[in-house]
């Protein structure tokens, strides 16, 4: 399923009043355990902390629900910060990196 089909899918939940469920399918998404992790979102930035192969973590952000048809990329800039996109995690900088995602 594309993430244009996933959106949709969730969105007939929200409109049928399911927002408890709708939400919960966010969560379980976005939380992929330790490997991948979405810690920051808003309408248009998406941030991720993983421990995965920089293609896959592209891959699993770019199947996630987007508020856009064109889905969630790797932004071509750094962080708000100023740091490099992507960035070695400041927990776990051994294993994990942070990404930033635009839709």
């Amino acid at each position: 399923m594309n993430p244009e089909q996933r959106f949709d899918k969730w969105h007939e939940k929200i409109t049928a009043g399911k927002y408890e469920e709708a939400e919960q399918e966010l969560k379980t998404e976005r939380n992929q355990g330790d490997e991948f992790q979405v810690y920051g979102e808003g309408l248009f930035y998406m941030s991720v902390c993983s421990s995965l192969p920089q293609e896959e973590v592209v891959q699993r952000a770019h199947q996630l629900i987007c508020h856009t048809t064109t889905g969630w990329a790797l932004a071509n800039e750094n962080f708000h910060t100023g740091q490099l996109n992507p960035c070695p995690c400041d927990q776990k900088p051994e294993t994990h990196r942070h990404y930033l995602f635009a839709a």
